[in-house]
């Protein structure tokens, strides 16, 4: 029977799914103490993982066509986000900006990607 005032069942979670031996807070209960510790306080990436978080966030943008992800560079240096790279769409630019900049691992962007200007036809 529940609790009249939370709902609770015994077998399952305050949310009311089984409750799963296997998961404890989200980690599997194979991870030991010192695993969850480097996972959750020790972690840091490596420059060169932070440009394939970087790249995968603008590669993932709907707002960015593929032409314009394949065309866009990233290197980091000391957490620092350089983009560069010229692209068609104008709003590529901020787009790729707020992607880097909300990536984990970044301190800073430099974004030097540069518009390729349409001309119209006369």
């Amino acid at each position: 029977m529940a609790c009249r005032r939370c709902g609770y069942w015994g077998g399952d979670d305050y949310y009311g799914a089984p409750y799963r031996s296997d998961y404890w807070w989200g980690a599997p209960t194979a991870w030991s103490d010192l695993d969850l510790y480097d996972y959750n306080n020790n972690f840091a990436l490596d420059d060169n993982e932070v440009a394939d978080i970087v790249l995968d966030n603008i590669a993932a943008d709907p707002g960015i066509t593929v032409s314009d992800t394949n065309n866009i560079k990233v290197t980091v240096k000391n957490g620092v986000a350089k983009l560069t790279g010229t692209v068609r769409n104008p709003r590529s630019k901020p787009l790729a900006y707020a992607d880097a900049f909300w990536s984990s691992g970044v301190t800073e962007v430099q974004n030097e990607i540069k518009v390729q200007t349409r001309e119209r036809k006369k």
